[in-house]
């Protein structure tokens, strides 16, 4: 198993929560991630900094 850290946007819902944001990175990007932290805010996106498990299979 290896550990990826990326950057991804989302959706800015002017009312977002936890469970928005881990939603939303599961929906879109097909990620779990083992934490993560909003790292930039714009008026259509939500920048997220996420750190997650990748399969080496």
């Amino acid at each position: 198993m290896q550990i990826t850290s990326k950057i991804y946007k989302i959706p800015n819902s002017k009312d977002f929560s936890v469970e928005y944001i881990e939603t939303q990175l599961k929906k879109i990007y097909m990620i779990i991630p083992l934490r993560w932290a909003i790292v930039e805010i714009k008026n259509d996106f939500i920048f997220i900094n996420t750190s997650y498990a990748e399969s080496t299979l």
